[in-house]
């Protein structure tokens, strides 16, 4: 009876206190294959990842709907131009907006890193 008692703890604590370990978040997307930025200038680099995240997290609702007769808006407004030339001001505003989010939009603050975030509004600029 000890026996199957240790052995259903440490199946529990494997199944419970293992994974949650693994995954942890690292700095890097996990769609990106090691070296893939190899050979690109910094910014460049950056607006990459950034497009990445871009089409990871936020075109489903920044990016117009594909219908058989013609192209729907998406439920949220388009992202260009929000930040092209815009001054340090806008661009804090655009990132607290994006990590807290609001009553239409999901706060990002637990999903992001801070380089992430730094990613995603160097590719928004580019917009």
């Amino acid at each position: 009876m000890k026996r199957s008692f240790r052995r259903l703890v440490l199946l529990a604590f494997g199944l419970l206190v293992i994974p949650s370990a693994a995954q942890a978040q690292s700095t890097v997307p996990p769609t990106v294959i090691p070296g893939f930025y190899d050979g690109l200038d910094a910014k460049t680099a950056q607006v990459r990842r950034g497009e990445s995240t871009f089409y990871q997290r936020c075109s489903l609702c920044h990016l117009p709907r594909i219908r058989k007769n013609g192209t729907t808006p998406g439920p949220a407004p388009s992202l260009s131009g929000v930040l092209k030339s815009a001054a340090p001001e806008r661009e804090k505003l655009v990132r607290d907006y994006i990590l807290r989010g609001s009553d239409r939009m999901p706060g990002w603050q637990h999903a992001f890193t801070p380089a992430q975030l730094d990613d995603l509004i160097a590719y928004i600029r580019t917009l």
